[in-house]
């Protein structure tokens, strides 16, 4: 049990986060993690404009790191047709519909996944020209009907 400093309530442990680094890590913080949020969320509501500022920042960033990590991708040859093309005109293209979870561009830039999870999907994925993606959508199509 240990006593907040902040609440004055006798907590377990596990109620307080440890230091990380620095020359008391491992050590548990003065304050409950209960209180750190209510401080955290203050901080937040006093800040509110700076705090928007920042996670659009961030957001930007990590939009740019995975706008680069795919132009890296797509910088290779269509695989139907074997013409190279800008990062731009090439799509993924998943060979098995089935075991699809999202497409690419939503994952990367809509719900920011982890590039593990990018990289996945992209497996299970050819890299083809838009052309030739438009084509293998048109022959799917005329094999259902």
């Amino acid at each position: 049990m240990k006593k907040c400093s902040k609440c004055g309530l006798s907590k377990e442990l596990k109620d307080f986060y440890r230091r990380k680094s620095g020359l008391r890590a491992g050590e548990y913080y003065e304050k409950c993690k209960d209180c750190y949020k209510i401080r955290g969320k203050n901080y937040y509501h006093q800040n509110r404009e700076r705090q928007l500022y920042l996670a659009k920042k961030r957001k930007l960033k990590y939009i740019v790191e995975r706008k680069e990590f795919l132009g890296k991708i797509k910088n290779k040859p269509c695989f139907d047709c074997g013409k190279k093309y800008p990062a731009w005109v090439m799509d993924f293209d998943h060979r098995d519909g089935k075991k699809k979870v999202a497409s690419i561009s939503f994952l990367t830039f809509r719900k920011l996944v982890k590039f593990d999870k990018i990289k996945e999907e992209i497996a299970k994925c050819d890299l083809v020209c838009a052309n030739c993606h438009r084509d293998r959508t048109y022959r799917r199509l005329q094999k259902i009907k």
